[in-house]
């Protein structure tokens, strides 16, 4: 399998947690529905095709973010619905709180198979077709650097990434026969369950979750017990998962 880095910076960003409704309480890292919209962007396809080319072509990805800091902006929302069924005029025009991150940078891993399609998306994001943001539409991003032929490798310490599964769980789990571990103290959640694909009405339109995945966000360092599959990027290690 092939790979390739892309780094990239943004002044702000924000990843709507969705356990969260009132206030649009931000992930620490793009989830995998954000990383297929960007690298659809850059190819020029509606998120209804973004998520068809991903599925008709097996790619694995990999992340790694760090960010100065966060604050929270005002976000108004608008009641788009033309069904008069379930329109309420209540929560037009509500005002909400929606947490940012500041001056983030991102290094966004794309691997694959198919080096026909690697290359194709490679070219698409050195020469993007459309704007490309990250998260929501107003956070534009600055691609720096890009870099081919990352090669995989394996590592026990994973920090500022995605790693797949329910790590502090796994860990727990092998702790038995791997006594050798270390794991951060946080008051935030680790293992969320992430959309990955969708069911859209329409190219652009209304989309339901179809599928979701187990994915921890490591953000200080962790020793594992076991190995996982990931690149060596300037130096840091980024694991890579099923995309």
């Amino acid at each position: 399998m092939q790979c390739f880095c892309v780094e990239i910076a943004t002044q702000t960003t924000s990843f709507r947690n969705p356990e969260f409704q009132n206030f649009h309480k931000t992930l620490d890292m793009p989830p995998p529905s954000t990383i297929i919209g960007f690298a659809g962007a850059a190819m020029g396809l509606s998120p209804k095709m973004a998520q068809a080319f991903f599925d008709d072509t097996p790619f694995v990805t990999g992340v790694s973010a760090v960010h100065s800091g966060r604050t929270t902006d005002t976000w108004k929302y608008r009641n788009q619905t033309k069904d008069m069924h379930l329109y309420d005029p209540l929560k037009d025009g509500s005002v909400i709180k929606r947490e940012l991150l500041i001056q983030s940078k991102y290094s966004l891993v794309f691997g694959s198979e198919n080096t026909q399609q690697l290359e194709s998306l490679f070219k698409a994001i050195a020469y993007p077709k459309f704007a490309l943001t990250l998260g929501s539409s107003d956070s534009v991003v600055w691609v720096k650097r890009m870099q081919k032929e990352v090669p995989l490798t394996r590592s026990n310490l994973v920090k500022d990434c995605l790693v797949s599964g329910d790590i502090v769980g796994e860990v727990i789990r092998r702790a038995s026969d791997e006594p050798e571990f270390s794991i951060y103290q946080t008051s935030e959640p680790i293992t969320y369950d992430l959309p990955v694909r969708f069911n859209y009405k329409s190219a652009y339109g209304r989309r339901e979750v179809k599928k979701t995945k187990t994915l921890s966000i490591i953000i200080q360092e962790m020793q594992l017990n076991f190995e996982v599959e990931g690149v060596l990027y300037d130096d840091h290690f980024i694991p890579v998962f099923d995309l």
